[in-house]
């Protein structure tokens, strides 16, 4: 029987109470949430961040690899390589009399219409002696090739963010990052 008159003289929560702990809950509940958002696209902006860089610095790679290949095995007097804009036509003789492989910007229209002017991505092309084009990079933003001597030349490989980054308040939250490299031409003359 005791027992019992300890059972009976158990109450619920009063309505208040209740009210307060489901406040309490519902704030810490959201707030947790919102810290889960935070984080969740603080990781998805720094892993764009790190694929944009890694395309910038395979690219670069790509380029200045075969730019020292340029003249070798070539004639004397033949001109080892052409720039034109942001197209780069290099010249050796490996599996051919002459191989060419040429590298240049074609528009990619991924984005649609809300990078900025200026910030819309390019497919980095390539095209290796007469087979077909083809796309090595997806989200360029600029190439430039400048001639320092006729056996050096400097190439700046430029990518960009496929998504905005709203913590990014510049270029619509894109970012960009240029890979530099002096590339010494080796087969001059060779």
């Amino acid at each position: 029987m005791h027992m019992f008159r300890i059972l009976h003289r158990r109450q619920g929560f009063t309505l208040l109470e209740l009210l307060i702990a489901i406040a309490i809950t519902s704030v810490i509940a959201t707030a947790g949430f919102n810290f889960y958002v935070s984080m969740h696209n603080t990781t998805m902006a720094q892993q764009d961040i790190s694929d944009m860089q890694q395309v910038s610095r395979s690219c670069l790679d790509e380029i200045t690899n075969t730019l020292r290949m340029a003249g070798y095995k070539l004639p004397a007097g033949s001109s080892p390589y052409r720039i034109a804009a942001d197209s780069l036509l290099v010249y050796f003789s490996s599996t051919k009399p002459v191989d060419t492989v040429l590298y240049y910007l074609a528009p990619n229209d991924t984005l649609g219409g809300s990078a900025p002017e200026g910030w819309k991505p390019m497919y980095l092309m390539r095209k290796i002696n007469s087979e077909s084009a083809s796309i090595y990079a997806d989200v360029l933003n600029n190439i430039t090739y400048t001639v320092i001597n006729p056996g050096t030349i400097e190439v700046a490989v430029t990518s960009q963010t496929t998504k905005a980054d709203e913590s990014w308040p510049q270029n619509n939250g894109y970012r960009s990052f240029t890979s530099t490299e002096r590339v010494t031409i080796r087969n001059l003359g060779l």
